[in-house]
């Protein structure tokens, strides 16, 4: 099992849809949950509004015991997604702990996309 946690201090770069479109590829291959850790419970949300069966599991969990839960959570799972929250708490910190990988999704300013490197 892989833990993956998508982390930023900030709020709307993108956390959410990178870690619901990972899930959707990885769910072909194996077995996916998305903890959906955000307060905001964007993925939670998502999954709530659609009208087909996705193939992943989605769950909320914005409680920083994730290092703790990880087994529990991951049972029978090849994939944990992790969709953080917005800013630094103990929370986030519990994120990281857990994880195996962490990804930290930016938003491109104007002068990157200006950019002709």
């Amino acid at each position: 099992m892989v833990i993956v946690s998508f982390l930023n201090q900030k709020g709307e770069v993108g956390k959410t849809t990178l870690a619901i479109h990972l899930a959707t590829v990885l769910a072909e291959r194996g077995r996916v949950l998305l903890v959906d850790a955000a307060p905001p419970g964007t993925a939670l949300n998502w999954r709530a509004q659609r009208t087909s069966d996705s193939r992943f599991q989605v769950v909320s969990l914005p409680k920083p015991t994730l290092h703790r839960d990880k087994g529990e959570l991951a049972e029978n799972c090849n994939w944990v997604l992790v969709d953080g929250p917005p800013r630094v708490t103990a929370l986030t910190t519990s994120a990281v702990a857990a994880s195996d990988l962490v990804l930290i999704p930016v938003q491109p300013s104007p002068f990157d996309l200006r950019s002709n490197a």
